[in-house]
């Protein structure tokens, strides 16, 4: 199958349905997204041999996304590469992981080319992950006074979810399933603003982070809806013998030889919300807030493709998505 056959059979962009909530900033995890189709997707070359398969099927799950939810204001956000301050703060972190597949490397720095000639704002930092931009990019939402849409499966991003307004919500990008705070407490065991504590204790494998030796997500959910968060329990681990909790007895030893540990691993899990956006012209790759009037509800609007995009989808050997992306936008009125 050529990519020229598979892309002149993406949908029509006519059908779609009312906007959840409107106004809100739809933030969508690109490089996940890029993971999901490169695994979903043919092995695909462009006219010169690149591997493309992995971009033509983000483009499409991006295209899903928009048509779904009618979004006006999105924004993209990628991994900047495997090494963040975390690394710093913990060599283990994530060390588990191997490298990417070598046909999807050359696809990363495509994909975010591929964002940006759709016209979206694609924000991809040094040194911060992409859930970290979501986190920003939230806060921003709110102060300028709209609600946040995340776009992810990472369950990291639960932390962010709030109902108070300017409401930020979770959705599946696969389903569009959306998680309020009830949703968040029904999948983690507790309300958002005590994620990271719980994680803190019980560690997450997929991460690499240890958290204490010997406390499982019922213990760390238990313990912090008794303290509140973890210097609530360090303040008072005497009490911790007292809870109807099975092991309760041996849990405090476990939490005192696990202190460092629980305090690093909470330092890991949180998410950053004050990521360094450049202001003004931004270097390729890395999209501008700009100050002022506008401000990031205007870096954000979608106006459709760029005048130059035909030039990307040559590269790439097809202009099927370009022109599902642009049908689309005239869609959307």
């Amino acid at each position: 199958m050529s990519t020229l056959d598979l892309f002149e059979r993406m949908p029509a962009a006519a059908e779609v349905v009312p906007a959840l909530v409107p106004g809100e900033l739809w933030v969508i995890d690109a490089t996940a997204l890029l993971f999901r189709a490169y695994y979903g997707m043919p092995s695909l070359r462009s006219p010169t041999g690149v591997p493309v398969g992995a971009v033509f099927g983000l483009s499409q799950l991006l295209l899903q996304i928009v048509r779904r939810s009618r979004a006006r204001r999105v924004a993209l956000v990628y991994d900047a590469g495997r090494e963040t301050f975390r690394n710093r703060l913990d060599p283990r972190y994530k060390a588990q992981r191997g490298e990417p597949p070598p046909d999807l490397v050359p696809q990363f720095e495509l994909a975010l080319r591929l964002g940006q000639a759709l016209g979206f704002a694609a924000y991809s930092v040094p040194d911060f992950e992409a859930d970290d931009l979501m986190a920003t990019l939230a806060r921003h939402a709110g102060a300028a006074g709209v609600g946040a849409r995340l776009v992810s499966v990472d369950k990291d991003v639960c932390q962010l979810v709030r109902d108070e307004g300017p409401a930020v919500a979770l959705e599946d990008p696969k389903t569009g399933d959306i998680q309020d705070e009830a949703g968040v407490r029904q999948r983690m065991g507790v309300a958002p603003a005590r994620i990271v504590d719980v994680m803190a204790l019980m560690g997450d494998s997929s991460d690499n982070i240890p958290g204490v030796r010997g406390v499982g997500p019922l213990a760390a959910i238990a313990l912090i809806d008794a303290f509140g968060d973890l210097e609530g329990i360090y303040a008072d681990l005497g009490r911790v013998e007292a809870l109807t909790l099975r092991g309760a007895k041996g849990l405090a030893k476990k939490l005192e030889a696990g202190r460092a540990e629980a305090f690093l691993a909470r330092d890991l899990v949180r998410l950053c919300d004050a990521v360094p956006i450049a202001v003004g012209s931004a270097a390729p790759g890395r999209a501008a807030v700009p100050q002022g009037p506008g401000g990031l509800l205007g870096q954000t609007c979608w106006q459709g493709p760029r005048a130059d995009a035909g030039a990307l989808f040559d590269e790439l050997g097809t202009r099927g998505p370009l022109r599902a992306f642009a049908a689309l936008r005239a869609a959307l009125g």
